[in-house]
């Protein structure tokens, strides 16, 4: 079965004037939803993507899986012709099973498992290190791996310069060990880099690739990390021009490498609205006005996986129909608070809550108490232009100059009227 027959048998295909807000409507319009639902949506993952070649054509998306593992996001991202971040082997099989090429995949992780190793040079896999015990561990099973050095960067001047040691004392040993050293892998510390911080990064990459010269590697690949906003009304143009000027800066060569960036929240989150009904409420009067309300807390239905999500509530009610302004906090269905000393309007039990930008905060919902209904949907004409991209020899290119995509490149941003 073809990857498009294969996510047409699991989606929606609507019409396009057919908004986000309609599907909610409708949705809520059933009356109180026993499980949360997760309104998916593929249209925004491939308008993310073509943020992404517009802006960093010279650098090439690799998403991370465990961000989300859906089959319709993923075989979206497939589509797309992205590659792809791995941190296990069942996540390896899924991508592998949607066809794509193991020189594609990034394996992560693998060194703290034998098995995994094993199961990483009979795919062929690239792979990541960090220590002395983990480079030691894959040239123990998988000697001819080829591989990636990780590094960080860190603020303090002393610190930093440790760390420099650490990576060449590391590149060092991967030369008398004979490994195959072929680039580098920038792991940030914190997933919403400053621009100065990402600049200094590049050019310690410069730095490491210098010296990787001289102890005797040829590095032709660089992974650059993560940093991108994951919020649908982001707009990556600043991000990615301080990219594209560090790249200029440092790598003037950079037709010698593939450069890519971990994409998986950027292409997914935008992707996912949650819908949440309110199952219990608690309202706090004030001690001296007992007719005013101090404080509400509402307690939802729903769990959410990611604790890095910014959780920001639409109340899915006519402002008409709701109660006054006031303190309230939200909490998941697990008692943990999402949102604290929030201004918002008392509305009711079984009322809901909208959240935006999702789709990055599903990587553990296999271990919540109740699991979300995803409903998936991609527009008609979307869907016409998926299946014209899965026939091109040059899927970036495709992307670029679709008159399609360039007039419909906005994603929705959600509000009750």
């Amino acid at each position: 079965m073809d990857l498009l027959t294969v996510l047409k048998c699991r989606l929606e295909i609507i019409d396009d004037s057919i908004t986000t807000k309609q599907l909610i409507d409708e949705l809520v319009s059933f009356g109180p939803l026993e499980a949360p639902v997760h309104l998916t949506e593929l249209d925004n993952v491939v308008k993310r993507h073509y943020q992404w070649v517009r802006h960093l054509s010279a650098v090439h998306p690799f998403y991370t899986v465990r961000t989300n593992n859906d089959l319709r996001i993923l075989g979206t991202t497939v589509l797309l012709d992205c590659g792809y971040v791995c941190s296990s082997k069942i996540e390896v099989m899924q991508v592998l099973e949607l066809g794509v090429d193991p020189e594609w995949i990034l394996l992560k992780s693998a060194a703290d498992s034998d098995d995994l190793l094993k199961f990483a040079q009979r795919k062929r896999l690239l792979l990541s290190f960090s220590t002395e015990r983990e480079l030691r561990n894959i040239h123990h099973v998988y000697s001819e791996a080829e591989l990636l050095i990780c590094f960080g960067y860190e603020l303090d001047p002393d610190a930093e310069h440790q760390s420099q040691i650490e990576t060449h004392d590391l590149l060092n040993l991967a030369k008398e060990l004979e490994m195959d050293v072929i680039g580098w892998s920038y792991e940030p510390s914190s997933v919403h880099l400053d621009h100065t911080t990402l600049h200094d990064a590049i050019r310690k990459g410069r730095e490491i690739t210098d010296f990787a010269m001289i102890v005797g590697f040829n590095f032709n690949f660089i992974n650059i990390g993560n940093g991108l906003s994951i919020h649908k009304d982001h707009d990556i143009s600043q991000y990615a021009a301080q990219v594209n000027r560090s790249l200029q800066d440092f790598f003037p060569d950079r037709g010698n490498f593939t450069i890519v960036a971990e994409s998986g929240p950027f292409h997914c989150a935008a992707a996912v609205t949650a819908i949440s009904t309110i199952n219990g409420k608690r309202v706090f009067w004030h001690p001296e006005f007992p007719s005013q309300i101090e404080r509400v807390s509402y307690y939802l239905n729903h769990d959410f996986g990611d604790e890095s999500s910014r959780f920001e509530p639409i109340i899915w009610k006519s402002p008409k129909d709701c109660g006054t302004v006031c303190r309230s906090s939200v909490y998941a269905s697990s008692n943990e608070c999402l949102i604290d000393n929030l201004a918002l309007p008392e509305v009711n039990e079984m009322d809901c809550m909208v959240f935006e930008n999702q789709g990055a905060s599903t990587s553990d919902l296999a271990e919540m108490p109740v699991l979300p209904i995803t409903l998936a949907f991609v527009r008609k004409s979307m869907w016409n232009f998926l299946k014209a991209l899965s026939t091109s020899d040059n899927p970036r290119r495709f992307i670029l100059t679709s008159q399609y995509l360039s007039k419909e490149a906005r994603i929705e941003r959600l509000r009750y009227d």
